[in-house]
């Protein structure tokens, strides 16, 4: 009986135990953009059955009841890739973040004006490229992906130089980057001053970046041209890897890497160490870099997200120079004498570190804060001087978002402010050779920059939204001459506010359309503020925009199709127009007015259904398409006594193509095959403000075929190889513009661009 008894006992606590197991299991947690850290609402959490157990809230939070032996859960939601998760082998919350899906990007959450929005519903112009876009071609450059935009450009003959310019703003600039706000990981690169240096960023790092094109001043602050915003790439949820790269092409291209990944519930590790050489397509103008990048992020509670950004490049580069139309005729290869003989270069290094928290103190109360320091070392010989800088600067950006529960027009409410120092600390030598000479100035620049803004967003309908936007900003140049000391001073620009107004109604998945009205401005750098005898210039002021937009965006056949189109009219006035006195010294005047007229179309179709059975798992063409009429309305110049020797009204905008286009093809087989396509064609433009030059249209294409599939279970393989410049065209895609002709001689506009060129590469990744 006793053993009866014994037996029975086991049976109904075997029984109870599987009662036990098959009770319902509570699940909860946190969805983000695994880019952007952004709560992402609206996703679909399903079992193995497709059914639908919960979605997830405005805030991304997400729970629900799981039940049964089945503990595997999936996560739609458009626009974004689907990310299967075993939540038994979770913690008890978890933080699921998700991929973007670059097959439909118009359906990708963007965070442009401070927005948690689609890319479709966002009113305005905002293009986005993932690192997939990147790595289309070689990786070495943002050179394609960025004029895979339309109504953007980015000009590169060189590593070592490099020009962006949106709807014609920053096209003039000498160097670096001008009217356009850079962000990295939502950390100002661009310098008080408003110049830019995008060298230190390792292309193979960036995980995306979105394009605010027009005047984004309202939210951003300076830059009449538009705003950057680059995002290290963060490791995939669920991985741990290692991985290790190498790239080998034409004129000594080679390069080598290793990445750690680690996409926890709790932390999100990417580090990446990278060597890269290239010794040039033309004389003197080899580049080295060294990147070393750390990008992590934490979630303590799921109130709390921490990021934490570390960078740090090297980088020594020659400039070869631009040449002249003859020259080019004779041996495109070969540099300028000047640079050539003064052994011109870029020798530095930067290093950047920033600290990041999000913080939501309720439902209805958040915050989003960083702060930062970045410094670099410039050892920097020219034909005209040889220049020693050291740079360093801090800052912080800091927004509160509020969202009272009103029945009413509900409305989301933000404020916020941005601050960024910075000092240059500057000397100049007499260049004997590539080597210092005499002292010849000892400069120290100490600029401020702070920005309020504010941005209220209201739902005017149920797809009605009115956005409105202002900011106060305020900047100052203290300038400390110890060789003259008369030249001293401080230069206190004009307080400027920039309002913002914006209305966007969706009709359908078909349409969305937007207007809007924005203003912008863009101070003179420091160097752009004095007068001949270097001193500095109390009249300059800052240069002004409006900006007039219509866009429509929209997705058709279920999705797989997608279109934008921007057209826009923007009237810059006071725009800053260079005079050449003598070598090595430029002065600068707000004698310029401009009108920027165009429209852009982006076209993209995912060309096949899905389908397990086609053994083409994608073919998506696209097209980008760029009309611009840009002309000088009233534009002079002046000469070092503010005498008028010039008037170029009526002519074209110099350096802006009239059409432009880029197309390309991305085939991805199940096997693992993939081949990409494109073709950039610009259309003949002016070289110079009388229009009296210009550099003829060129056409240029590239192919790029690869091989990646998965090793067994811990490995993964990428093989790829490519040519680039395919028709072997004769083209210089950087220009040197308004350039001045020796005398008797003539103007050396031209940078000529690499002719036919291959490259080939290899990455292995092993998942820990």
């Amino acid at each position: 009986m006793n053993i009866i008894r014994y037996i029975i006992v086991l049976v109904v606590f075997a029984i109870l135990s599987v009662g036990a197991q098959a009770q319902d299991k509570a699940v909860t947690g946190n969805i983000y953009d695994s880019q952007t850290k952004q709560a992402l609402a609206g996703v679909s959490i399903k079992n193995a059955k497709d059914q639908v157990l919960a979605e997830s809230d405005r805030y991304g939070h997400f729970s629900f009841q799981q039940s049964g032996s089945d503990h595997l859960i999936r996560f739609v939601l458009v626009g974004f890739k689907t990310q299967a998760v075993d939540y038994t082998e979770k913690a008890d919350v978890i933080n699921i973040q998700l991929d973007a899906d670059e097959s439909n990007l118009n359906e990708v959450r963007v965070t442009g004006f401070a927005g948690n929005r689609t890319k479709k519903e966002t009113a305005g112009a905002i293009a986005l490229i993932t690192s997939k876009d990147i790595n289309r071609g070689s990786g070495m450059s943002f050179q394609q992906a960025l004029n895979a935009i339309p109504g953007v450009r980015m000009d590169q003959s060189t590593l070592s130089e490099a020009r962006i310019s949106i709807r014609g703003n920053g096209v003039r600039s000498s160097f670096g980057l001008r009217n356009i706000k850079v962000y990295l990981n939502d950390i100002p690169v661009t310098e008080a001053d408003g110049t830019t240096r995008i060298e230190a960023l390792d292309v193979n790092s960036i995980g995306r970046a979105e394009v605010i094109k027009g005047p984004a001043s309202s939210i951003y602050g300076a830059g009449t041209g538009g705003v950057i915003n680059f995002q290290l790439q963060r490791s995939p949820y669920g991985e741990q890897s290692f991985e290790a790269s190498a790239l080998a092409g034409s004129y000594g291209l080679h390069r080598l890497a290793a990445t750690y990944r680690s996409g926890g519930d709790q932390i999100n590790s990417y580090v990446s160490y990278g060597w890269q050489e290239y010794d040039g397509y033309r004389q003197h103008s080899n580049d080295m870099r060294r990147f070393l990048s750390g990008n992590f992020q934490l979630f303590p509670s799921n109130k709390r997200i921490i990021t934490l950004l570390l960078n740090r490049t090297t980088q020594y580069s020659q400039i070869p120079g631009s040449l002249t139309a003859s020259q080019v005729e004779a041996d495109p290869k070969q540099a300028n004498a000047s640079n050539l003989d003064k052994q011109a270069g870029r020798y530095q290094t930067w290093t950047r570190v920033g600290l990041g928290q999000q913080y939501k103190f309720n439902d209805q109360f958040s915050n989003s804060t960083s702060v930062f320091t970045y410094s670099y070392d410039l050892n920097h010989p020219l034909p005209y001087a040889y220049l020693r800088n050291f740079y360093q600067s801090y800052g912080g950006r800091t927004s509160f978002t509020y969202e009272p529960a009103f029945t009413v027009l509900p409305t989301k409410f933000i404020v916020g402010t941005e601050f960024n120092q910075g000092l240059t600390k500057g000397t100049q030598y007499v260049n004997n050779k590539g080597q210092e000479g005499a002292l010849t100035a000892n400069i120290d620049y100490r600029n401020t920059l702070y920005s309020l803004f504010y941005q209220s967003e209201t739902q005017l309908g149920s797809q009605t939204l009115l956005t409105l936007g202002l900011s106060y900003n305020s900047l100052k140049y203290d300038v400390s001459n110890y060789l003259i000391p008369a030249q001293s001073g401080i230069k206190d620009f004009k307080p400027q506010a920039t309002p913002r107004i914006a209305l966007s109604h969706n009709f359908s998945e078909a349409l969305s359309l937007h207007a809007s009205v924005s203003s912008g401005f863009s101070p003179p750098s420091s160097s752009e503020v004095k007068n001949v005898d270097g001193s500095i210039n109390p009249n300059l002021q800052a240069e002004k925009a409006v900006n007039y937009e219509i866009n429509a965006k929209g997705n058709l056949f279920h999705s797989r199709f997608s279109y934008d189109l921007a057209v826009f009219k923007m009237d810059m006035k006071g725009e800053l127009i260079a005079q050449s006195v003598q070598q090595g010294i430029t002065i600068y005047n707000n004698a310029g007015k401009t009108t920027h007229n165009g429209a852009e179309l982006a076209l993209s179709w995912q060309a096949l259904k899905p389908d397990d059975q086609n053994a083409i798992a994608s073919l998506r063409p696209f097209v980008a398409l760029t009309y611009s009429d840009f002309t000088f309305k009233d534009y002079q110049v002046l000469n070092a006594a503010n005498q008028v020797t010039a008037t170029y009204n009526g002519n074209e905008l110099t350096g802006v193509a009239p059409w432009v286009l880029s197309a390309g093809l991305d085939v991805e087989t199940r096997l693992g095959l993939y081949v990409n396509l494109n073709y950039y064609y610009n259309d003949r433009m002016p070289l110079n403000d009388s229009n009296t030059d210009y550099n003829k249209s060129y056409g240029v294409a590239g192919a790029k075929v690869g091989y990646k599939r998965k090793l067994g279970l811990s490995f993964e393989m990428n093989i790829y190889g490519g040519l680039d410049n395919i028709f072997d065209e004769s083209y210089s895609s950087i220009i040197s513009l308004n350039a001045a002709a020796a005398s008797g001689g003539q103007p050396a506009y031209f940078n000529p661009s690499p002719k036919r060129n291959g490259y080939a590469g290899l990455s292995l990744k092993y998942f820990l």
